[in-house]
């Protein structure tokens, strides 16, 4: 409803990012679960870079 009402970026915190995203990053597992329920795209600054590293190292051993 929100996300309809106000539009995807109004979601997202936009002051002080980085500890924002430090939260989100803790929390990561609740905020996957919200994203896919509203079905929204999860920001990428909000992905644990230890998850996108693992899913990169992946894509260049299938290559």
């Amino acid at each position: 409803k929100f996300v309809a009402k106000h539009g995807r970026r109004k979601t997202f915190h936009v002051g002080s990012n980085s500890s924002c995203r430090q939260h989100i990053r803790g929390h990561y597992a609740v905020y996957k679960e919200k994203c896919m329920a509203l079905k929204i795209r999860e920001n990428h600054h909000a992905i644990p870079r230890a998850f996108v590293h693992a899913v990169q190292e992946e894509k260049k051993q299938m290559k």
